[in-house]
């Protein structure tokens, strides 16, 4: 694979190992016996969804200093996610509340019942860091407007690997709110 090529494709392998061994993770299965999700735990399993990922885009391999560097920011932006709040919440999650995940949840990576019932969409992004974000948060936005009225959520939770925040972005509104416009 060109070096150009994969220094543009590996965050977007990365991020999506990330989401995956995050979702993997607070989705346990319900027979299993309770395991706590560690640092350690998470980072292994990102970091071996994105070696099979790198191994099917770039069978002929890729340099050396552009993987590493990629496994390097895998674990560092990992660990600010496992000491956020945002960690703490969605693994003590129990399975009633959570609605769905991955494909089921798409465009969302989960969607998930908050503690007043509300359902809520999680998503998991490198956002950047120029004026593209407020483009990738308005089409995260319009996509929670367009699910079906039953569906309606709450808000979105945006997860920001980058910068290490969460960003709420709000979806419905209440009759307070409505009745001041």
């Amino acid at each position: 694979m060109d070096p150009i090529l994969a220094a543009e494709r590996l965050p977007k392998l990365a991020a999506r190992a990330m989401r995956g061994a995050i979702v993997a993770a607070a989705l346990r299965p319900a027979g299993s016996q309770f395991r706590a999700v560690t640092h350690r735990s998470l980072v292994n399993d990102a970091l071996i969804r994105f070696e099979r990922s790198v191994q099917r885009a770039a069978s002929n391999g890729i340099r050396p200093a552009l993987l590493f560097a990629e496994r390097d920011r895998i674990v560092r932006e990992l660990r600010a996610f496992c000491d956020g709040r945002l960690a703490a919440r969605l693994f003590a999650l129990r399975k009633r509340d959570v609605i769905a995940v991955g494909r089921d949840a798409a465009p969302f990576d989960a969607l998930v019942r908050g503690r007043r019932g509300g359902v809520y969409g999680v998503v998991f992004r490198r956002l950047p860091n120029d004026g593209r974000r407020l483009d990738t948060m308005r089409k995260i936005q319009h996509a929670a407007q367009r699910l079906r009225p039953g569906e309606a959520l709450r808000g979105v939770l945006i997860y920001d690997f980058g910068a290490g925040t969460v960003r709420t972005l709000r979806c419905a509104g209440r009759t307070v709110e409505l009745s001041a416009a």
